[in-house]
């Protein structure tokens, strides 16, 4: 409904910075008084708004809801983006993976080819690991920049699935014997390019049905299968305890 669609982007873009205040979010949408209060009354008995002294608050995880519910009701996605801050961003990606079954490692950071690399989102689920980038771009692909970005991102994932070692020592591999690395790039709006590099661009509110469909579409995306070493056994650290105890003096 559209009256609820206005409150839900109301309270994204309301809540940004910290508490509104019940006044503040009402003046901000064209709904009838009867409207407002009975959808804000449910979205506080759902939990997705707090309140607070004389204010209304939102978690991050109550926010990437309320984010997710504003462009199923048919909110525009360019201005829900934009009600989104870099971090919330990110975990909004992150959360649909782990949604999805994937287990995940955000900021991922590894060493190879005598560098320093960083993986905004790692996610695992066997036989894939995902790499994904978050970019806040507004024009998807349009310019060189962005382009770069995804350049540099394939090299990284390339870099990262010869250095599978490291995922495996770390334990985050256990059990694999074989893993398919696939790179992807994930923007706030939906891109205009889908792919580039045989990379695919997907807008975050598009992550979860790409997530159902894109093992069926591997032969069009790149990726990099990699045969896993054996998990190296830990050595055991032996601690020598010193058995001499020293002789108390008699006090004379």
């Amino acid at each position: 409904m559209p009256a609820q669609r206005d409150i839900l982007v109301a309270l994204l873009e309301t809540t940004r910075e910290g508490p509104t205040d019940y006044e503040g979010l009402r003046e901000a949408v064209r709904v009838t008084d009867e409207a407002f209060t009975a959808f804000l009354g449910h979205l506080i008995e759902q939990r997705l708004v707090g309140v607070g002294e004389e204010a209304l608050e939102a978690t991050l995880e109550q926010r990437l809801e309320i984010a997710v519910r504003a462009v199923r009701a048919g909110a525009d996605m360019e201005r829900v983006s934009k009600a989104l801050g870099w971090l919330e961003f990110e975990e909004m990606s992150a959360y649909t993976f782990e949604a999805n079954g994937y287990r995940v490692k955000r900021r991922f950071r590894f060493n190879g080819e005598g560098r320093r690399w960083e993986i905004d989102v790692l996610a695992t689920r066997k036989p894939l690991v995902v790499c994904a980038e978050c970019k806040h771009w507004s024009n998807g692909l349009g310019n060189m920049t962005a382009r770069r970005i995804v350049e540099t991102h394939l090299e990284k994932v390339r870099v990262l699935s010869e250095n599978a070692a490291i995922l495996v020592e770390k334990g985050l591999l256990r059990g694999w014997d074989r893993a398919v690395f696939v790179p992807m790039a994930i923007s706030l709006q939906p891109a205009r390019n889908k792919i580039y590099r045989r990379i695919p661009v997907v807008s975050v509110f598009e992550l979860p049905s790409f997530l159902n469909e894109f093992q069926g579409q591997m032969d069009w995306i790149a990726s990099f299968p990699v045969d896993l070493p054996e998990a190296k056994p830990r050595v055991k650290q032996t601690v020598l305890k010193n058995k001499g105890r020293k002789k108390r003096k008699k006090a004379t």
